[in-house]
């Protein structure tokens, strides 16, 4: 009995074992796979971004062909000599005549050179300032600001006009226009378009601010920093003609592209956020994240991914490194189904192991439950069988004399077989049940004879020698259609159970009564009672309470099986009342007829 759980126990292992080996298996390959197919489709989707990327460095380079950019290099006019300026500096100066002065100037401004032009305005809006003409200033400032990057004293001609034109405006007190041609002038320095250092930006940005226009962004300052850097190299002579190239810096990395030679090189200058800001609908339908790092392997836009595909510049020919990660989560499908059916065929495994164990377990205590009753059969014939043969080879051998000696021992055969022939009804009566092919006879009966014939035959019987049996029944109880004998087998059984469960001297008491549209028959003991735990099981086939057993008592355990069977073919219930130590009561519930 042991040895059934451990080999069922190894009989389930043995198949989980090689399932879940198996599945392992299956689920490491299909992770594999999915990673196979995820970077395939990383690297298809990277070589587009990087496609999109070429193709957006050709469009910025088309652009710089057709209409420029950020210059690279500033005009190449030498500044005008001193002399030119020297008679209207004499009269702004040391005559005061501002009026003669302004006209000189104008005539230096209508010269075919953009330098002296450009020195010629600067002196002719000064001066008008000083008389007061604000919008004779303003027209001087604004022809300054179309000479762009025309220097004068080094500076391009283009932000000294703006300067001017914000200083005309701070002095006439229109906030509102001065704000506006601020905001303008921080734009354009921003943009990185203007030929000056670092230094002539930070005292523009000073100004710009001081009249309300806001302080640079760090794209701003990346972008105009990579612009210095680029001219920087430029006039050295670093660059190629053409090229794109990765600029850091302090407030941010920036990205160029240039184009021309000499003083016709132009140039685009912006921060990578801009550069990959158009690229992100492409991003989205590839469902990738981007992330650009340079040549040396710093990341210099983008998140870092601990999974993705990298492309090099030489697979690329871009200035960086790009990688790209998928934003698609990672496909489950497979393996969630592959583990359902797992969990599922482990489910069953354990449910037919499970139910094989109790299927066993059920077949081996029924068949040990089978054996004890034939033992128990055996027993309970041999001891009646026993006493038949030793009484009947007295009376045959006539060693017996004595008539009163024969009557008794005719007797005693006469209880034994009486006492073998319920035996052996009550057997033939359990299977026909069991089997159901027991030919029920119902017929009204009367409850209150029934009860008092069973209990007045049962008085004479031996089981109820040194007992008293008293007999409580109810007037007036109705009749009931039940099978006498098999009923009175019921009762039977009920009676000779109290007798042999009960000490010699106790009561035995039978009532009858009637409740609502039942009959109650009770059998009561002054026995030890039915623990708890046993209460249910005493009513199985083969099964015998431990205190029987422990006391010796016969019996072949089928007794309250009969009962209960036969109670309920009537169409009523058994009702089990005890407690330990204090004895037992069976109440047979029976139907009546018309309620």
């Amino acid at each position: 009995m042991q040895r059934i759980p451990l080999l069922l126990v190894a009989a389930t292992l043995i198949p989980i074992g090689a399932l879940s080996w198996l599945g392992m298996r299956i689920i490491h390959q299909d992770r594999d796979l999915e990673r196979q197919r995820r970077r395939e489709a990383l690297e298809v989707a990277g070589g587009r971004v990087a496609l999109e990327m070429e193709r957006r460095f050709q469009e910025i380079e088309g652009e710089l062909a057709r209409s420029g950019g950020i210059a690279l290099s500033g005009v190449a006019d030498e500044e005008p000599p001193g002399a030119l300026f020297a008679a209207g500096e004499e009269a702004e100066f040391q005559s005061r005549d501002l009026h003669a002065a302004a006209s000189l100037y104008r005539a230096l401004a209508r010269s075919e050179k953009p330098a002296v032009r450009a020195a010629a305005l600067l002196r002719l809006g000064r001066v008008l300032r000083q008389l007061g003409d604000r919008a004779g200033a303003l027209q001087a400032y604004a022809s300054l600001q179309q000479l762009g990057a025309a220097t004068v004293g080094g500076q391009p001609a283009g932000l000294l006009g703006w300067q001017g034109r914000c200083r005309v405006l701070e002095e006439s007190r229109d906030a509102e226009g001065l704000r506006t041609e601020a905001l303008q002038l921080a734009q354009s320095l921003d943009s990185g378009r203007w030929p000056v250092d670092r230094a002539t930006f930070d005292v523009y940005r000073e100004m710009v601010q001081g009249w309300g226009a806001r302080p640079p962004s760090p794209e701003a300052i990346a972008r105009v920093e990579a612009a210095i850097e680029l001219r920087r190299a430029w006039k050295s002579g670093l660059l190629a003609p053409r090229g794109r190239r990765i600029l850091p810096g302090a407030e941010g990395t920036a990205l160029a592209v240039w184009t021309g030679s000499g003083r016709q090189a132009a140039a685009w200058v912006a921060t990578l956020d801009e550069f990959v800001a158009p690229l992100r609908g492409v991003m989205e339908n590839q469902q990738v994240v981007l992330s650009l790092y340079d040549t040396e392997g710093r990341r210099i836009f983008g998140e870092a991914r601990a999974e993705g595909v990298s492309l090099t510049p030489g697979e690329t020919h871009l200035p960086f490194i790009v990688r790209v990660a998928s934003l698609a989560p990672e496909r489950q499908g497979g393996r969630a189904v592959l583990l359902s059916g797992l969990a599922l065929a482990f489910l069953a495994i354990l449910a037919a192991a499970y139910g094989l164990y109790r299927a066993t377990t059920r077949e081996i205590l029924l068949a040990r439950r089978q054996s004890d009753f034939v033992s128990a059969v055996s027993h309970e014939f041999r001891t009646p069988l026993t006493s038949m043969r030793h009484l009947t080879d007295l009376l045959v051998s006539r060693s017996i004399t004595s008539e009163e000696r024969k009557a008794q021992y005719y007797e005693l055969l006469a209880h034994e077989t009486e006492r073998l022939h319920r035996m052996v009804e009550s057997l033939l009566s359990f299977g026909r049940i069991e089997e159901g092919a027991y030919a029920w006879h119902l017929e009204p009966a009367d409850a209150t004879q029934l009860v008092h014939a069973l209990v007045e035959e049962f008085r004479s019987a031996p089981e109820a020698r040194g007992r008293v049996v008293s007999c409580q029944v109810e007037e007036g109880l109705p009749r009931i259609e039940v099978d006498r004998e098999a009923l009175s087998r019921a009762l039977w059984n009920l009676l000779e159970n109290a007798a042999k469960y009960s000490p010699p001297g106790s009561e035995i008491r039978v009532a009858a009564r009637r409740q609502g549209g039942s009959v109650l028959l009770a059998v009561e003991d002054e026995g030890a009672g039915i623990p708890a735990a046993e209460r249910e099981r005493i009513f199985q086939k083969f099964v015998r309470g431990s205190d029987a057993k422990q006391a010796g008592i016969r019996g072949v355990g089928i007794g309250l099986t009969l009962v209960k069977r036969i109670v309920e073919a009537h169409g009523g219930t058994v009702r089990l009342e005890s407690e330990p130590g204090r004895g037992s009561t069976f109440t047979l519930i029976l139907p009546c007829p018309g309620f």
